[in-house]
């Protein structure tokens, strides 16, 4: 009887580990789902009215749906935190592409950020490879790289155009490996008429969207980057705490050169966040567009000056 007690109490002991499990993958899974739903919310509305032609509800509706990806993010970035990545084993089949969506759903910054975390999660069975595939053309676009997978598209006013594709005859190799369909059956949802190309018969040049380099910009601030960060403040509070990094704004440029609109979408706190709204509020720009612009900035601290 004395050798059966340590096995009773070990599989007590297992149960209610079980237990906890199951009420904290539970719990993580309706935190998941409220998730989605915000990352759905405007997307979908937004889509339905570029489908009827209605660009200025469209922006309307992902400039409310930014402010939640955001949010989305910081809950997120929680996650990982507790749990690293929530994938298959732990949410399951229907849930494991939740934290993949936000990623990708956010900037070029947290996509560089997550991918190796994304990726170390696909190579283990946690995340579909065909997730993982998305976000790597993503990143590589967003470098001005081309992509791999083929996913990418762009739209124009003549239409949406596929981004380069790296070794593109050999583009249905990598996607089948993946469990990808082939590109052209991918592609006739945007009503592209696609064949993997050959030396003989290649695509037309139109089908690709090539982005033009552009060699001044049309919208500069007035004395340059340095400037805005030369009336950055180091606050008290960030050199008590030797708190250093970067705030990252977004603003809108008017055709007058004035910002608006000027928040914070990555913090740092402890004073940081305050001076840099301060700073980019009072920011003039030359605009030559002759309209508004949305753009980013991303501001140090502490900021050190050069020295002449």
């Amino acid at each position: 009887m004395k050798m059966c007690k340590p096995t009773i109490l070990t599989a007590l002991m297992l149960f209610f580990t079980v237990g906890l499990l199951a009420q904290t993958d539970k719990a993580l899974i309706t935190l998941l789902d409220t998730i989605y739903k915000a990352d759905q919310q405007y997307r979908s509305a937004a889509m339905q009215e570029a489908g009827k032609g209605n660009p200025e509800l469209d922006k309307a509706n992902m400039d409310k749906q930014a402010t939640l990806d955001r949010i989305n993010l910081a809950k997120i970035e929680q996650i990982f935190t507790k749990y690293r990545y929530p994938g298959k084993s732990l949410v399951g089949e229907k849930h494991q592409s939740v934290a993949f969506m936000v990623i990708q759903h956010n900037d070029q910054e947290s996509q560089e950020k997550y991918l190796p975390l994304l990726t170390d999660a696909a190579n283990k069975g946690e995340l579909r490879a065909s997730s993982l595939a998305l976000l790597i053309d993503r990143v590589k676009t967003g470098r001005g790289e081309k992509q791999i997978y083929g996913s990418q598209l762009h739209e124009t006013k003549d239409g949406v155009k596929i981004r380069p594709i790296e070794d593109e005859p050999n583009v249905d190799v990598r996607r089948a490996k993946i469990g990808m369909q082939p590109l052209a059956e991918y592609l006739k949802e945007w009503h592209i008429n696609y064949h993997v190309p050959t030396a003989e018969k290649p695509n037309p040049a139109s089908m690709y969207y090539v982005q033009e380099e552009r060699h001044e910009s049309p919208v500069e601030a007035i004395g340059g980057i340095a400037a805005i960060y030369a009336q950055l403040n180091y606050p008290d509070k960030a050199k008590e705490n030797n708190i250093a990094g970067f705030v990252t704004v977004q603003l809108t440029i008017d055709k007058d050169g004035n910002t608006k609109n000027v928040e914070v979408i990555k913090s740092l706190g402890y004073g940081c966040d305050e001076e840099a709204l301060r700073v980019m509020k009072a920011v003039k720009y030359t605009n030559k567009t002759g309209e508004d612009n949305d753009i980013r900035m991303k501001l140090p601290f502490p900021y050190k000056k050069r020295a002449k």
